[in-house]
Parts: structure tokens; C-alpha cells; sequence
């Protein structure tokens, strides 16, 4: 059913131009993405997520105290990872960016706090990565008089702690863990973030770190970056 409601989705956007489109237009069509997600919020379970909550119950993963379960946990990830939202140009991309990891502790506790850590440093790690590798490409190209390899060094210095700050707003998903043989705890832990939000967050630290000259283009870089995350 989630896989019918995107193909719906991809259909409505079919004919949506190149151009930037009105405030107005835009708005329209994010309603009604946000009803087909609506729809999906509603769905039930799949059978992947039964599937894989059962695996994972073998296993010996828990949920932690009276958490939702782990197969609700599963299907509120897959809901995530199925949201649509509407780009500039009023087609359909995916909303979320998503991440997961594990760790090891000798509590709980511990370990749940590893696993989130290191999770956001791997988003934060990725976010860099395309985003140094989109302004590279724009001098490459000779697209930009704006961006110059003095403003992408500037950038490489701050880029961490400007990603990290903007890293705030994350969504908690899937959160278990089990007791290993060793009486030390294992943590699995999956965050999402909104991509628009995050892209907002992003600029506003560009531009309070950064010096003026090419914020223009990084913010474009940002949200190309942002828009074209799958």
C-alpha cells in the first residue's frame, strides 16, 4: 500500500515544471502530499516489519521500559523513510534523511548514548562530504565567481562545528537493545532528520560563521545538496 501511495505521489509531480514555482503552487502540492502521508500514518504494519521485529525478538533485543514495540518502532521508520515532501520546483523528494548504528556499553545507558553519537557523526560526516563535494564541483565547472577556493577553505575549517550546531532537531526512531554474554549492553538506535529544517538550520550557521562573500551560493549549494538526498 506505502509503495502504491508514492507511485500516486510520483504521478501528481509527473508534469510539475523545471522552474521554481509559486509560494502558492507550492503549498498546494504540500498538501497534498501531506494527505497521501496522512494515509500512510494510518496504514498497518507490513509484513517486513513483522517480519524483522520477530528476527530481531530472537535475537534478544528489547525495547527500553515500556517503549512502543519494537515492530511499531520498525513501521514508524518505514513511515519516515516513505514521507514525501515538495521541492522548490514542486516535485516530490523524500523528507527525512535517516541513520542508524549500534553500539556496545557497560550500561544501557551508555550504550544508547554511543549509538545516537555516533550516528549523528556519521549523518554529519556524510552532510560534509556532499556538501564540499557540490561547491568542488561548481568551481570545476566554472559555474560560480562566488564560490572560490578561498571561501570552500574557510568553509572545510568550520564545516564540523557548523553541521554538528545545526544537528539539533532529530527525530528518535527504532531504540533497543540486548544483554550480550558478557553481561555488556548493545544499543540500536535509528534518528531522522527533516531536510528542510536541517537545511535551514545549516544557512542560518553558514551565515553567522561565514564570512559574506558566497553565501548566496552556498545556501544553493545547500539546498541542491539537501533537495537531491535519497
Amino acid at each position: 500500500m506505502k509503495n502504491l501511495m508514492v507511485m500516486v505521489a510520483m504521478a501528481m509531480f509527473a508534469s510539475a515544471t523545471v522552474n521554481a514555482q509559486s509560494a502558492a503552487d507550492l503549498a498546494k502540492q504540500q498538501k497534498e502530499l501531506n494527505a497521501i502521508n496522512m494515509k500512510l500514518l494510518n496504514a498497518k504494519p507490513s509484513k517486513d516489519a513483522k517480519k524483522r521485529a520477530k528476527k530481531l525478538t530472537k535475537e534478544g533485543w528489547m525495547v527500553v521500559g515500556s517503549g512502543k514495540s519494537i515492530e511499531k518502532q520498525i513501521t514508524d521508520d518505514q513511515l519516515l523513510a516513505e514521507e514525501l515532501m515538495a521541492d522548490e520546483n514542486g516535485s516530490p523528494t523524500k523528507r527525512f534523511i535517516q541513520h542508524s548504528s549500534t553500539a556496545v556499553a557497560g550500561t544501557q545507558n551508555a550504550a544508547y548514548a554511543t549509538a545516537r553519537s555516533t550516528c549523528q557523526s556519521e549523518i554529519a560526516a556524510m552532510i560534509e562530504t556532499r556538501i564540499a563535494g557540490a561547491m568542488q564541483q561548481k568551481i570545476d565547472n566554472a559555474q560560480s565567481s562566488a564560490i572560490n577556493a578561498t571561501t570552500v577553505s574557510k568553509f572545510h575549517e568550520r564545516v564540523k562545528s557548523i553541521i554538528d550546531a545545526s544537528l539539533t532537531r532529530a527525530r528518535a526512531g527504532l531504540n533497543i537493545y540486548r544483554v550480550l554474554q558478557n553481561n555488556n549492553y548493545e544499543s540500536q538506535v535509528t534518528i531522522s532528520f527533516d531536510k528542510q529544517e536541517l537545511a535551514a538550520q545549516l544557512k542560518r550557521k553558514m551565515q553567522q560563521q561565514l564570512e559574506q562573500e558566497g553565501d548566496d551560493e552556498l545556501n544553493e549549494v545547500v539546498d541542491d545538496v539537501m533537495a537531491n538526498w535519497e
